[in-house]
Parts: C-alpha cells; sequence; structure tokens
C-alpha cells in the first residue's frame, strides 16, 4: 500500500475503532464500545444520575466529565465505569456540585409506567425496535423486549431515565453487544430526516467531531474528548494554547448535525504538561511495546520505525480494524507527532 499520512486515514480511523469481532479479549474492546457500555451502566446504577456526565474514551481511558451533587455519587460513578470490560483506567473530573433542595413529589408507579411507555412510543430512533416498560416497582423501571441495534438499546434507557421521579433503571433489552457499521457511520449527505429516527445520530455526529480532529494540523496530539448528547457536542480535555481551542471548536461546528458546541477545553501551557520530550529510540520501543500489548492485534506482524518523532509501520495486518487500531495506539503514544501508514492486509487463507 502507498505510503499516506494519517491524515489520509482520518475519516476510517474512529469508525474502525468502533467495531469488535467475536471474542476480542478485554484487553481490546475498542472505544467507542467501552463509552457506550460505560454510559448503559451509568444508566442503571442506583445512585447515580447521570444526567450531566459526559463520557468519552481514547485508547481505553475512559474519561467522565460534568456534575454530580454529592462526593458519593462522584464515587459510585467511577466505580461503575471501572466495572466495564475493557477499560484500561478511569480519569474522574467529574465536579460535585450540590443543587439546591427541591421538594419531592410522589409519583405512582403506575403513573410512571404510562409516562415511560409514553416516551419509548414517542421516540421515532426506536421505531424499529420492540421495547416496552415490563414493571415499575418503587421508582425502578424495568424494560423489557428486542433492540434493533445496540444505540438502540442504549437510546431506550435514556428515554427513560429522563422521566421525572424514575430513579433507576434496569434492562432485559435482547439487543445485539457490537454496533453495526450503520451505526457509526452515515453514508452519503447529511439527511436532518434520517437523524431525527436513528439512535446513532449522536455517535455519529461524535465520530465526524473526532475525524476532524485527527485530520486537523491545528489540533495535534492533545487528549481532547469529545462527546454529544440529542446534537450537543461537549469538548473537554487538555489544549496547549487557546488557538488549539478555538480550533477544535470551529472543527466541531463544520460537522453536520451540530445543535451547539460546549467547549470546556482546559489550557495547560507546554512546559507545565505531564511527559518530557522523548528520543526517537525510546518512542519506538514505547510504540513496539503497547502494539505487542494489545490483544486485539495479536495476528498482526507490524514493525515500528521512529524518525523525528514520525512513527511509520510496517508490515501485515488482519483486517482494516486491525490497521486503524495499530494507528491509533502509535498515534497515542506520548512523543509521535505523525503516522505514515506502509501495512497492508495479510491474504485469506486458500485466497
Amino acid at each position: 500500500m502507498k505510503s499516506s499520512l494519517i491524515s489520509h486515514f482520518a475519516v476510517a480511523a474512529i469508525l474502525a475503532m468502533t467495531s469488535l469481532s467475536a471474542g476480542a479479549r478485554a484487553d481490546s474492546m475498542p472505544d467507542a464500545w467501552i463509552t457506550t457500555k460505560v454510559k448503559s451502566t451509568l444508566l442503571t446504577t442506583d445512585g447515580v444520575s447521570a444526567a450531566k456526565v459526559h463520557v468519552d474514551t481514547i485508547d481505553g481511558l475512559v474519561t467522565l466529565y460534568g456534575s454530580v451533587p454529592t462526593a458519593t455519587e462522584k464515587a459510585k460513578a467511577e466505580q461503575a465505569a471501572r466495572s466495564v470490560e475493557g477499560m484500561r483506567d478511569v480519569r474522574n473530573l467529574l465536579q460535585v456540585v450540590s443543587t439546591p433542595t427541591q421538594k419531592v413529589v410522589a409519583i405512582s408507579d403506575e403513573a410512571l409506567e404510562k409516562s415511560v411507555s409514553g416516551a419509548l412510543t414517542a421516540d421515532p430512533a426506536l421505531a424499529d425496535s420492540s421495547i416496552k416498560v415490563q414493571s415499575v416497582n418503587k421508582g425502578v423501571v424495568l424494560l423489557s423486549g428486542s433492540a434493533k441495534t445496540l444505540s438502540d438499546h442504549v437510546r431506550a434507557l435514556e428515554d427513560a431515565r429522563r422521566i421525572d421521579g424514575v430513579r433507576r433503571v434496569a434492562s432485559e433489552i435482547q439487543s445485539p453487544n457490537t454496533f453495526a457499521d450503520a451505526e457509526i457511520w452515515r453514508d452519503g449527505k447529511y439527511d436532518p430526516a434520517l437523524s431525527q429516527r436513528s439512535a446513532s445520530s449522536d455517535m455519529w455526529i461524535t465520530t465526524d467531531v473526532k475525524m476532524r480532529l485527527l485530520a486537523s494540523s491545528k489540533t495535534p496530539g492533545f487528549d481532547i474528548n469529545v462527546d454529544t448528547v440529542n446534537g450537543e457536542v461537549t469538548l473537554f480535555g487538555v489544549v496547549d494554547s487557546q488557538a488549539t481551542k478555538d480550533a477544535a471548536n470551529a472543527e466541531a461546528r463544520k460537522v453536520d448535525g451540530v445543535k451547539s458546541v460546549a467547549n470546556d477545553l482546559q489550557i495547560v501551557a507546554p512546559s507545565k504538561q505531564k511527559g518530557v520530550a522523548e528520543n526517537d529510540e525510546a518512542i519506538q520501543s514505547d510504540v513496539s511495546k503497547r502494539i505487542k500489548a494489545n490483544g486485539q492485534l495479536a495476528d498482526a506482524h507490524i514493525t515500528i520505525e521512529v524518525k523525528n518523532g514520525i512513527a511509520r509501520l510496517t508490515g501485515d495486518v488482519h483486517d482494516q480494524g486491525d490497521r486503524l487500531t495499530a494507528l491509533t495506539v502509535a498515534r497515542s503514544t506520548s512523543g509521535v507527532r505523525g503516522l505514515v501508514d506502509d501495512m497492508t492486509l495479510q491474504t485469506p487463507k486458500g485466497g
């Protein structure tokens, strides 16, 4: 394959990281899958409201951002995130912000069942699934039925949790445990009507924003997290300057379907950021170790060469997902400033 810079693969990189093959090991769970599982776990955890919690995962590192009313809830949210298969660590950036005590209005289970059922029925994104309220007991809503996609499953949990009076949501919904391509990538021109009918619309936006950030020369090498809820994008993490923060904001606003951007990126001067400049030999060693340690790349044969911080990957990988996983692992290694891809796909046996 002809050498090309990572920007040429930006359109596909985030997409490929969300594909999960059957029997994948815990240490090779794709980032988007981990993020989705953390969100659904928070939605079903007693004592965690999750209403103002944003989640993103980069190379297995889960970041929780937003606000919760108590330190206890902050700790519970982190504990819930750490229970998700495949995550390698959790960075808890949740802030404890106490809210005024509001008078609790008792809502009967019967009324809650009616409200939740109405919300599920009214959501056009769930029209292709068959999800219902199985029971309500003291504010705990149990959902059952079948979801056509993993995105539909999570969407139903979110719809139920938004209803006032719902204390917790439990799920017996049957759904796929992996993403279909259509859930994470929208083909063709942006269609507002299609986005409204799809539970994957927020994931499409998040994917597009991440792709733009990955491809842009103005937003290189810093930890920028992205989360989208109902078309509203939140950027959080660390950048080196106001210019980089502004560039990230501009890239996010270019994505079709974005209603607004909350730019919560923190500016930290490079001199104060953790880490020091590394030489090419040390970077090459680090990239090689990380690729060998990634279970998703167990069948790959990849050689790394680093010059002036640019990592060149050669060899062969099993499929496009593995190839782009290798690129993502390499790009997220400290000291790597850019990538050149010279990897090829393995020839199928008997092919």
